[in-house]
Order: C-alpha cells, then sequence, then structure tokens
C-alpha cells in the first residue's frame, strides 16, 4: 500500500513477503515512526505483538482481504489457462497485442497475458469491432477497482479484429514508430536500440498481416527503406572523402522526412 493510504488505528492485512498465497496476517497501525516505519500491533495471530512494519508488507485494509484472496486465485486461474493456450511473455505476439491495444485510445492495455479495463470500455471496443459485447471467457474476472481482466485469447480475437475494422488506428502507430527507431539506430552512439528494434518488427510485421496490409503499399515502403538505406551509404561515403558539409547537408535531409 501506499504511505498516503495508510490511517493510524485501522486494520490491515500483512505479509511478511508480497507471494500470493501465504497467509495473511491481521494487525492494527498504531502509529507512524518515520520514512517506511509504521508501528503495528498483531490482532491475529500473535495477539498482543507489538512490532513495526512497511507500507509494501501490509497488502490491503483487513475488510478487503477475503476479496484480495478471490483475485489471487482468479488471477491463478487466468494464468494456467493462458498457459495451456500457448502464453508467452516475450513473443512476437505479444509484443503485437501491446502495440495494437495502445492504439486503441480506449484506456485498455495488454500486459502480462491478459487485456484489462473498465468492463464498459471494454464493451464500447467490441461494439466498435461488432463482436458480441459481454461474452467474455468463463476465466474472466473483474477485480475490486471494477477492471476486467480476459485472457491471451480473448485478447486476440479483439486484437485481430480490432486491426482488420480500423487498420490506420494501428498502422500509423507502428509506421511512426518504426521510422523513429530507424533514425535512432542509425545515429553514432545510439546502436543500442537495434536489438529492440529487430525484436519489435516480427510485431509489427504480425500487425501488419493482421489489417490485411496491401501487398503494393508494403513494396513501396520496402523501396522507401532501400532509399533511404543508400542515401545513409552516400552520407558516410561523403564522411570519409573529407566531405562533412555535404553529407551533413544529406543528413538534415534525412531525418526531417
Amino acid at each position: 500500500m501506499l504511505k498516503s493510504e495508510i490511517k493510524p488505528g485501522a486494520h490491515y492485512a500483512f505479509r511478511e513477503k508480497r507471494t500470493p498465497g501465504v497467509p495473511f496476517q491481521r494487525l492494527k497501525i498504531l502509529e507512524h515512526i518515520r520514512g517506511n516505519k509504521w508501528k503495528a500491533e498483531w490482532i491475529e495471530p500473535n495477539a498482543g505483538l507489538v512490532d513495526y512494519v512497511e507500507p509494501g508488507q501490509l497488502i490491503a485494509p483487513w475488510k478487503e482481504h477475503k476479496a484480495v484472496l478471490r483475485e489471487e486465485t482468479d488471477r491463478q486461474r487466468i494464468d494456467e489457462y493462458n498457459d495451456r493456450r500457448g502464453y508467452s511473455l516475450k513473443s512476437p505476439i505479444t509484443n503485437a497485442l501491446s502495440e495494437v491495444f495502445e492504439s486503441v485510445g480506449e484506456g485498455v492495455t495488454f500486459w502480462g497475458g491478459c487485456l484489462r479495463g473498465k468492463a464498459d470500455v471494454i464493451d464500447r471496443l467490441k461494439t466498435r469491432i461488432s463482436l458480441n459485447r459481454g461474452q467474455h471467457s468463463p476465466c474472466s474476472y473483474v477485480d475490486r477497482q471494477g477492471m476486467l481482466f480476459l485472457p491471451f485469447d480473448e485478447a486476440l480475437e479483439i486484437a485481430k479484429k480490432f486491426c482488420a475494422v480500423e487498420p490506420q488506428a494501428v498502422l500509423v502507430k507502428i509506421e511512426a514508430g518504426e521510422r523513429d527507431w530507424v533514425r535512432t539506430a542509425r545515429t553514432p552512439g545510439e546502436e543500442y536500440i537495434i536489438p529492440l528494434l529487430n525484436e519489435y518488427r516480427a510485431a509489427w510485421a504480425i500487425i501488419r498481416q493482421w489489417t490485411g496490409h496491401d501487398p503494393a503499399v508494403a513494396a513501396r515502403e520496402e523501396q522507401i527503406k532501400n532509399l533511404e538505406r543508400l542515401v545513409w551509404d552516400a552520407i558516410y561515403a561523403l564522411q570519409k572523402a573529407g566531405l562533412d558539409s555535404e553529407a551533413a547537408r544529406l543528413r538534415r535531409v534525412l531525418t526531417k522526412s
């Protein structure tokens, strides 16, 4: 919990380690001591014990501890469901899903194998793309904050349909991002971004497939990339020949395009 959320006299669910499945201990906060140290009295177990705790060990107000346990069970169930359907934290499809939902503009996100957002927002999104609203996977759940969590396969279905219905919403973002990263990668001293660029190119290729990206447009973009590479080759050749002013002029033109 955040320091600002802790109130002296209130009861909280405490864990020495923030690991799901570890039994809760009930305690009452007595007073703030200094920094992250709070004085607490145990209610159960070890009734009457007085010791010091930190905000990160207070999981929730005690009145919410059963809801927290339900959420942990729900999360475990959805994680197991995702594992059976081939979800991987590090994969081009996972990166593609994150990119797509960043383009939706409805406050929904894909993280840790789950699409999450307010239930009414996700229903509105599904209406936009002509999917049945309100019909979700049996392992979906709503947390204490009213956030709906949907599993990997349902997120994948929504992402594919969104790309097909509103392709430009997604393509504009990834194409702009790719151009920026390519320019950065070609700047001396910024080569660190090349592995990340290569990683995300696989995700962008998947998204273009989902959008039904016009092959003619793809071919034209490949031509543009080839021309950019030729110009960069010319810039480096001019620099080697000592023609720094000409190289700088070409660099300015290319980076402004």
